[in-house]
């Protein structure tokens, strides 16, 4: 993709080698070349692979304000990913910080994302084809933003059938409880992540074969702490970690149907791990019964 193509423009180091795995509306994230020099006197230099996460200017917002919330963000996740190195919290390692470009460089970490690890796809009405997002991804060792799952398409679009599945197995199962093991955690770490979804967990060892649970453990690492916060050496609130099980429980409704063994194999885990979890799951009850309330009035 040419950088003329890029609206607002890339950082001034883009090169053509970059690559663009995802813009929102906050920020995009770029995969860089294994080598780069950054064009700034205040920062290291990068020498690995890594991913970049762009934060670029809003122009609904004053350029003083804009760059304010802006640097404070950078600063914020960048904290709040070390806070989680620190105590045992598998998630990228911060690389480098660049205040004056927005940029934060994170270590890039290979496997598929939980989400499409989860995801199975039947199609066709005659005959049922099951694809597994963690196949590609395991066999080329690339990020689950490079390999998306595949599936086929019929002669006759009109005729197919697609149906969305969740893998209920027995090692979709050591994911589950390995998810509430990594959010007690971070939640024991003072780290609230803000958008906790199964899109923002790395399986980074997804199995090549579904028989092989015996031997296999699941290693995950979270991403995308850019909502993510933390309040020091006074704690967050049961509250805070509540509304965090909650977001990762409606990803669930809406992402994977069916799915309800694995939630509560995942809160299984989060009660062992996580200190006072039992006061935790009871705000969680309440924050659940704010939600419905919601959905029912608006």
């Amino acid at each position: 993709m040419s950088s003329m193509d890029l609206k607002p423009p890339p950082p001034e180091y883009y090169t053509s080698e970059w690559k663009l795995l995802s813009q929102g509306a906050e920020a995009r994230v770029w995969i860089t070349p294994a080598l780069f020099h950054i064009a700034s006197d205040d920062v290291e230099t990068v020498k690995q692979h890594s991913i970049c996460k762009e934060r670029f200017p809003k122009s609904y917002r004053h350029p003083s304000l804009d760059k304010h919330i802006t640097k404070s963000r950078l600063k914020a996740e960048a904290k709040c990913l070390a806070r989680c190195r620190r105590n045992g919290v598998p998630c990228p390692s911060v690389l480098s910080i660049d205040l004056a470009k927005s940029c934060l460089f994170l270590e890039y970490l290979n496997g598929c994302t939980v989400r499409e690890f989860f995801l199975l796809k039947t199609i066709d009405e005659n005959s049922t084809e099951i694809t597994h997002a963690e196949d590609d991804a395991s066999k080329n060792n690339v990020s689950p933003q490079q390999k998306r799952p595949r599936v086929s398409s019929p002669s006759n679009e009109q005729e197919m059938s697609l149906t969305i599945l969740t893998r209920t197995d027995s090692v979709a199962m050591q994911v589950a409880y390995g998810m509430g093991i990594l959010v007690a955690k971070m939640h024991n770490a003072n780290v609230i992540h803000g958008d906790l979804t199964t899109s923002n967990i790395i399986l980074q060892n997804p199995p090549l074969d579904s028989n092989s649970s015996e031997e296999w453990s699941p290693k995950l690492s979270l991403i995308d702490f850019g909502l993510a916060g933390t309040a020091g050496s006074k704690g967050v609130s049961h509250e805070e970690k509540a509304v965090d099980l909650y977001v990762l429980e409606r990803a669930f409704v809406s992402t994977h149907p069916g799915s309800d063994d694995l939630v509560l194999e995942f809160h299984r885990a989060y009660k062992r791990e996580c200190t006072r979890s039992d006061a935790v799951l009871q705000r969680l009850s309440a924050v659940r019964l704010r939600g419905r309330k919601r959905e029912c009035f608006g």
